[in-house]
């Protein structure tokens, strides 16, 4: 294997226990990784708690993700409390992210969208969509097009039930509000997520988020139809013509409109093709 394959799992077990404790115990771990008798023994070879040598580790890292998921975290952390979210640091979604270099927050953001309230995973897509754009480079610097249609880098949507961005929005300014920033307040529970606005599962409403400017923090978040933050979660991953006219048929276009609402999104800066 290679050295920054190798590397990759020395990070999963400074951050997961569990995982040092399969390895040094000779059980069948890193099914997910080749490697060889050799590498499995250098491995082993440290004493096994200096993979502990700092508690904190977890600690921390939990903080700076829920940095980018204050509404998501604080959703979560009401239901199910911080030990719960700590977990995903035991969880393939982390693993599978550290091992393929992906972006730590978005595989985050996913795993929390997974853990079965409806109001975590609707704070979770919409913060998700925030992380997602703030790390784009603004319109006027992005790299060309993907090849096919796409939703803008600086673009996401997502259909969520109604209500969901009244509700997101008012936890976060009742978390902004707090003396010591939302951290402080997710963290000690300080705003009462039973007191937001309740979602109607009834119903389906679109938000949509966009750069507005040069900053990292730049992102303008409103609603739109449901169709349309449906189309937009779709075309995260690049579509053909055929596949991307289909979805509009689906979400309502006639047949002799797809093309005009296709150059219509491209020209809103929502979506791109190449």
């Amino acid at each position: 294997m290679s050295a920054r394959a190798l590397q990759r799992v020395v990070v999963r077990m400074l951050y997961d226990p569990a995982l040092v404790d399969a390895i040094y115990a000779g059980e069948a771990a890193l099914a997910d990784v080749e490697l060889t008798p050799a590498e499995r023994a250098w491995l082993r070879a440290p004493d096994r708690r200096r993979w502990a040598v700092d508690p904190l580790r977890r600690t921390r890292g939990l903080q700076a993700l829920l940095e980018a998921f204050p509404v998501a975290g604080a959703e979560a952390a009401a239901r199910f409390g911080l030990k719960r979210l700590d977990r995903f640091f035991s969880a393939r979604a982390f693993h599978d992210c550290v091992q393929s270099r992906g972006v730590l927050a978005q595989a985050f953001g996913g795993w929390l969208s997974g853990l079965g309230s409806a109001e975590v995973r609707a704070a979770a897509l919409i913060e998700r969509g925030i992380d997602r754009v703030r790390r784009a480079p603004p319109p006027g610097e992005a790299p060309p097009s993907p090849a096919g249609w796409a939703t803008a880098p600086w673009a996401f949507g997502v259909a969520l039930p109604v209500g969901a961005l009244d509700r997101w929005t008012a936890l976060r300014e009742r978390l902004a509000a707090h003396p010591e920033g939302p951290l402080a307040a997710l963290l000690a529970g300080a705003v009462d997520v039973r007191r937001a606005p309740p979602l109607d599962a009834g119903g389906a409403e679109g938000i949509v988020g966009e750069r507005v400017g040069a900053g990292p923090d730049d992102v303008a978040v409103g609603g739109a139809p449901a169709a349309l933050g449906a189309l937009l979660t779709r075309l995260e991953i690049p579509h053909d013509w055929p596949s991307t006219a289909a979805a509009l048929g689906e979400l309502g276009a006639e047949p002799d409109e797809v093309e005009a609402v296709a150059a219509g999104l491209i020209g809103d800066g929502l979506l791109t093709s190449g």
